[in-house]
């Protein structure tokens, strides 16, 4: 009986001490958490944030940038590549004048008399192979009873129209400029040419762009001038084809690394051989007959302004490309100077 009561005893120490071990290792354990969620529903401590709330936030990724003694450089090299501009044809106006005999002014002669508002927002000339001039409007000419009836820098005070003020630089004399507002025709815009040299040969029958325009045409070719080289290795020709019995035809030709683009003037002789395309054209184009007054890139293609000269006059007028060919559009002008 003794023996049975120390034995409950001594389980009864064992068993408080196993409680007492088990709860110091308790509480041990509970000193040596570091998530800071000591409660059964997962509640976080607001003494202790949980780690995800304390981690920084992520920092954004930044392109490093070259060094450069040019700042304006250095803020470009983080951008984007600019975009090149581009003129919308649809926005474009009938607008020619030519320069008097100083380059001084202009004189729009083609204009009506009630479109004084319009022509007051014109600041731009651009013409004689794409030269840029900043224009002012002046004054409405009346022109005087001295007028010859030739739109010829000589006879510039006589003729009624128009006249603008060149600001900064100066315009070719006579030469004829294309006016616009720089809101509507981007400068930006303008592809740099060079004309080329009038009095350079022509091209020889075995050059490789002859050939090939040749090949494309099916048809032989008399003569073949280049008329301006372009940005971007491009090339314009002057081309007129062999006659074939009454038809005639002669083309303006842009030259992309290969590939062409054509405007065609075909014409059927008559009556008169010696007045085909024009009056008293001899049936034989030159490359004197033609010259640039801009190139310029819209969204579909180059768009060519160009001056054919004639016996009686010079005409101005838009070549819209659109894949393989060109679009002559109606933005068109005709300047009488024939000789007295």
């Amino acid at each position: 009986m003794n023996r049975v009561k120390r034995s409950s005893r001594q389980r009864l120490k064992a068993a408080g001490l196993i409680i007492l071990m088990a709860a110091v290792v308790f509480a041990l354990s509970g000193c040596s958490r570091t998530d800071g969620n000591d409660n059964a529903g997962g509640a976080e401590s607001p003494a202790m944030p949980s780690p995800v709330a304390q981690s920084p936030s992520p920092v954004p990724q930044q392109t490093a940038v070259p060094q450069t003694a040019d700042p304006t450089a250095a803020a470009a090299a983080t951008e984007s590549p600019a975009l090149a501009a581009f003129l919308d044809p649809a926005k474009l106006q009938p607008v020619f004048g030519f320069a008097d005999e100083t380059g001084s002014h202009i004189l729009v002669t083609s204009q009506e008399e009630g479109s004084g508002e319009q022509m007051e927002s014109l600041n731009t000339a651009i013409g004689n192979g794409g030269q840029v001039l900043a224009v002012k409007f002046g004054k409405r000419q009346a022109g005087s009873e001295n007028s010859n009836g030739r739109e010829l820098a000589n006879n510039f005070a006589n003729l009624a129209g128009f006249v603008y003020t060149v600001e900064g630089g100066a315009a070719k004399p006579d030469e004829t400029y294309y006016l616009a507002d720089s809101s509507s025709f981007p400068p930006a815009a303008l592809v740099d040419l060079q004309p080329a040299d009038q009095a350079a040969p022509q091209l020889a029958a075995g050059d490789p762009v002859r050939k090939s325009i040749a090949a494309v045409k099916h048809r032989e070719i008399q003569s073949a001038w280049k008329l301006a080289d372009l940005a971007l290795n491009r090339e314009l020709y002057l081309v007129q084809f062999t006659r074939q019995d009454k038809d005639m035809l002669f083309s303006i030709v842009l030259n992309e690394d290969g590939k062409l683009s054509f405007m065609d003037y075909p014409a059927v002789i008559e009556n008169d051989e010696y007045s085909v395309w024009r009056v008293d054209d001899g049936g034989e184009m030159r490359p004197e007959m033609f010259s640039l007054l801009f190139a310029a890139q819209s969204a579909d293609g180059l768009l060519l302004g160009l001056n054919w000269w004639g016996a009686e006059g010079v005409n101005s007028f838009f070549l819209l490309q659109q894949g393989n060919a060109f679009k002559e559009l109606e933005i068109q002008y005709g300047r009488y100077t024939s000789p007295i």
